[in-house]
């Protein structure tokens, strides 16, 4: 019999969990963990704070995953800071007791968008707590583990309301107010069943330290807000509007694009632009 490798998903009912742990379960044996929401979108679900290590130590050692991808993240509540790098510590640990290989999600928020596009060797320079917080975190994981892959990314977007990025301008419409996007911040949002498409591939593999895996297309939130505003079936026009970042909120970055040179070399997954992406959620 040939033995299905295990995977552990942390965070497997976020914007990048559903679809990571929905597309694991054909070909892992998956546990898809969770916190508060317990809609993960497959696998085995389990309810654990990754805080509490005891547990975090206990589940990994009764599951033993061949790899663990970190997805899990906190960046609302009023303990961010402590959530994330004690999870971060405690997944680590969990790891390295069983030898399982380490995969940790980390943000293009850790540059500060002055000098894009960013490789993966350009220092850290973050301007939110945040991105300090996940930079930290970042040279923990690669100090205190070698079989350990870190891969930066960028706005997780899907289609549908459930996802973060399309939920609060949803919501901000429901509530009668015009959404405004900014028209002068760029990133590398990514569909989030390509970047599960991605991770898949990766977690198959042996690549170490630090990838950036993202959109291939800079936009705007402008362009990406308005793409979702349509297929959710509101008319940008009426509903969106254009504001520069620059002039209401001068702290944020302004160009956080990303080099993806090497995953592209590295990957046989094909990163979609925002139209493509579109094109392939309308036929799924």
């Amino acid at each position: 019999m040939i033995h299905q490798r295990r995977l552990l998903i942390t965070g497997a009912s976020g914007d990048l969990g559903r679809p990571l742990s929905a597309l694991a379960e054909s070909a892992w044996q998956t546990t898809s963990t969770y916190h508060t929401r317990s809609d993960v979108g497959g696998g085995t679900p389990v309810r654990i704070n990754l805080r509490d290590r005891a547990a975090t130590l206990a589940l990994v050692q009764e599951t033993r995953p061949d790899v663990i991808i970190h997805a899990a993240a906190s960046d609302r509540s009023p303990d961010m800071a402590a959530t994330n790098r004690e999870a971060a510590q405690n997944i680590t640990a969990a790891a390295q007791a069983v030898g399982a290989r380490l995969i940790a999600l980390s943000t293009d928020m850790v540059f500060d968008g002055t000098c894009p596009p960013y490789a993966e060797d350009d220092p850290p320079a973050p301007l939110s707590e945040y991105g300090r917080v996940k930079a930290e975190n970042e040279s923990f994981f690669l100090r205190a583990y070698d079989n350990c892959l870190v891969v930066r990314t960028s706005l997780i977007y899907d289609f549908t309301p459930d996802n973060r990025q399309a939920g609060w301008l949803l919501d901000t419409v429901r509530a009668g107010r015009r959404v405004t996007l900014f028209v002068d911040e760029v990133r590398n949002p990514v569909w989030s069943w390509n970047l599960a498409e991605a991770l898949l591939e990766l977690a198959a593999g042996d690549a170490t330290g630090i990838l950036h895996v993202a959109g291939p297309e800079p936009v705007t939130r402008w362009e990406l807000g308005t793409v979702l505003l349509e297929e959710l079936g509101l008319d940008p026009a009426q509903v969106a509007e254009p504001v520069r970042a620059a002039e209401v909120a001068p702290h944020r970055p302004r160009d956080l694009t990303l080099c993806l040179d090497r995953a592209t070399s590295l990957l046989r997954t094909s990163l979609l632009p925002l139209s493509a992406a579109r094109d392939r959620a309308r036929r799924a």
